[in-house]
Formats: structure tokens, C-alpha cells, sequence
């Protein structure tokens, strides 16, 4: 038995709707509490934990500004080489200049030898969920 145009539509329709609401579901977030350790032995070594972290951090975000340089230092030589190349205006007003060079630093690895740093050190880290649109 063949399928109906307007049974067609409807499933049609059904199915875009299913998945434009799946689509549009909540957005959560992790977060997290941390709980010092009760000795002072083990805060002192939540301050390793913490220098730890900053150095992490520093050599991430130095990673990402090299690599910002490095994508803009392409762009120039592109927009060079297509220039000296173009042998029309025509051509010479399809090089581009710009460039979308905006790499940031990933820290989540930091993040999480943090979290695992302040546990060994005796503390405690408990994760739970924000929601941050769609609630």
C-alpha cells in the first residue's frame, strides 16, 4: 500500500520536529567544590598543587600565543603570495588579508591534574551540574 502525499507530510514534519527539539535540549556545565584538608601537611601541598596548575597554564596560554603568531604569519604569507600572483584587479580583490587566528589556551588539562593533585594531597572534589540554558 503506497504512502499517502499528506501522511508523507505529517511523518516529514514529525521528524523535523523531533529533532529540532532534541536539538534544543538543556545545556549543562560542570562545576565543582573543593574541601581542604583538615592537616596542614596537606595544605601545604595544595600549594605545590597550585603552583603546579599556574605553570600548566602558563605554558598553555604561551602554546596558544604561538600559534596565534604562527596562523597569522600564514595569513600574510598567503595574502603575499596571492597577491604577487593575481594577474588581474579582479584576482587581487579576492585575496584576503584577514584571517580568524583566534586560538585559545586549553587549561582543562590543567584543570584536571588540579582536581587529582588536591585529592592526593588529602582534600576533597565533588562535581556537579549547572545548567546554563534550556532548563
Amino acid at each position: 500500500m503506497p504512502i499517502q502525499p499528506h501522511t508523507l507530510k505529517r511523518l516529514v514534519f514529525l521528524a523535523t520536529l523531533a529533532v529540532a527539539l532534541t536539538a534544543c535540549g538543556p545545556s549543562y556545565r560542570t562545576e565543582y567544590s573543593y574541601v581542604p584538608p583538615a592537616d596542614s601537611a596537606g595544605k601545604q601541598c595544595l600549594n605545590q598543587c597550585l603552583s603546579m596548575r599556574a605553570m600548566c597554564r602558563s605554558q598553555a596560554e604561551n602554546r596558544a600565543a604561538n600559534a596565534r603568531a604562527d596562523c597569522e604569519r600564514n595569513a600574510m604569507i598567503n595574502y603575499a603570495a596571492c597577491m604577487a600572483t593575481a594577474k588581474s584587479d579582479f584576482e587581487r580583490n579576492q585575496c584576503s588579508s584577514s584571517s580568524y587566528c583566534d586560538q585559545g589556551a586549553d587549561t582543562g588539562q590543567c584543570d584536571e591534574e588540579y582536581r587529582l593533585c588536591y585529592e592526593n594531597c588529602g582534600g576533597t572534589v565533588s562535581s556537579y551540574q549547572v545548567c546554563e540554558y534550556g532548563c
